[in-house]
């Protein structure tokens, strides 16, 4: 004889069911709403228009340095894809008393300060993250392994919002966040680890939306500046720029 189940645990056994469907859908929806607000952004930035070559010029502030105190320079930044990067950074121009220029090119990474040249591999992991890196929302988006949003956030001290859309994902085990303007679809910060981002004064580009201004906060202190006076994409690059300075490869 078939044994008779009370009704009592077969809508207990249902209602489990239910809540674990609906909290699945839940989850899925959730992270489709911040891929979606991502996605969005990322289109109002124009970052679905591809560039080989990018050239960035303006003024870097180093913010209270130890032994030099607060430090500008004269700042040009050249990224080609794929894996090309010279950065020009003239702290002379404000009576400092550094030259330097860091360079990516391929697998080989070396810096210039003073005319004394050599490499750390400090040097070759942080321009090869912002090559990687360049197409900013768009290569998390197709990176990325989990996304995960927060609906509405107040704005604070240094964003004065009134509410931000936050959305993040999961990068190979590290967090980012982004804190999306509604108004505008158009980020306002970014957050990697102990490092914020924030991005002002958004210009259009050759159809790109481009911010000017970005300052960098590290572990809740003011260290960088970038102010940005020109932006351009796709000029020609002469290949032998990122040959200079190489030094000999150890034997």
């Amino acid at each position: 004889m078939k044994a008779k189940i009370p009704i009592s645990v077969t809508l207990t056994l249902v209602l489990s069911m239910m809540l674990v469907w609906n909290a699945s859908e839940a989850k899925s929806k959730k992270q489709l709403d911040s891929r979606k607000l991502l996605e969005t952004s990322s289109k109002k930035l124009g970052e679905e228009k591809q560039w080989t070559t990018r050239l960035e010029q303006g003024e870097h502030i180093a913010w209270d340095t130890p032994g030099w105190g607060t430090l500008k320079a004269a700042y040009t930044r050249i990224l080609k894809k794929p894996d090309k990067v010279k950065i020009d950074q003239d702290n002379s121009a404000y009576d400092h008393p550094f030259y330097r220029c860091y360079y990516l090119n391929g697998d080989d990474s070396w810096y210039m300060v003073n005319l004394n040249v050599g490499r750390n591999p400090n040097v070759a992991s942080s321009l090869k993250r912002l090559i990687e890196r360049a197409d900013g929302i768009r290569y998390y988006l197709a990176s990325a392994d989990t996304f995960l949003r927060v609906l509405q956030i107040d704005g604070d001290s240094l964003i004065p919002a009134k509410s931000l859309h936050r959305a993040g994902c999961i990068l190979r085990g590290d967090t980012v966040i982004w804190d999306i303007d509604p108004r505008t679809n158009i980020p306002a910060r970014r957050i990697e680890g102990k490092r914020v981002y924030i991005l002002e004064d958004y210009r259009r580009i050759d159809g790109r939306m481009v911010p000017f201004h970005i300052t960098v906060y590290d572990d809740g202190r003011k260290a960088e500046e970038f102010l940005w006076k020109t932006v351009a994409f796709d000029l020609e690059i002469d290949e032998s720029i990122f040959e200079e300075y190489r030094p000999e490869q150890a034997k």
